[in-house]
């Protein structure tokens, strides 16, 4: 698979997992532990994708990881915000804000910690 499709797809999973399980979570209503299972949801959705990601990437590993940290937040919040324009989701932009943009900055903390990771990896091994 084309790596730039590869990012795409792996942003729009990264953005749905996560969306559909706070839908199941306002449904039945147990909003009292939302934030904590979307973080949980959000970390592990990004930890296997980027798994998957970097087992097929060679080198520049830091690089690679702040890439793809980027775009999957911006694709999170692009389709956040048109579920928001849509009325899809109740929240105002300025709760969206406070509440649920913060939780993406766990995306690029992990895709940079793999990128780390597999940069030293690389020079223990080198």
């Amino acid at each position: 698979m084309n790596k730039n499709l590869k990012i795409i797809i792996f942003g729009l999973l990264i953005w749905l997992i996560p969306t559909i399980i706070s839908f199941l979570i306002s449904y039945l209503n147990i909003l009292s532990l939302f934030d904590i299972i979307v973080a949980v949801v959000v970390a592990a959705t990004v930890i296997g994708f980027s798994y998957l990601y970097f087992k097929d990437i060679d080198g520049n590993f830091v690089r690679e990881g702040i890439i793809i940290g980027v775009i999957w937040v911006l694709v999170s919040i692009i389709l956040d915000l048109v579920l928001i324009i849509l009325g899809v989701t109740k929240l105002s932009l300025a709760n969206y804000a406070i509440y649920v943009a913060p939780v993406y900055i766990i995306i690029p903390a992990i895709t940079i910690g793999f990128g780390l990771y597999k940069d030293q990896n690389k020079q223990d091994k080198g």
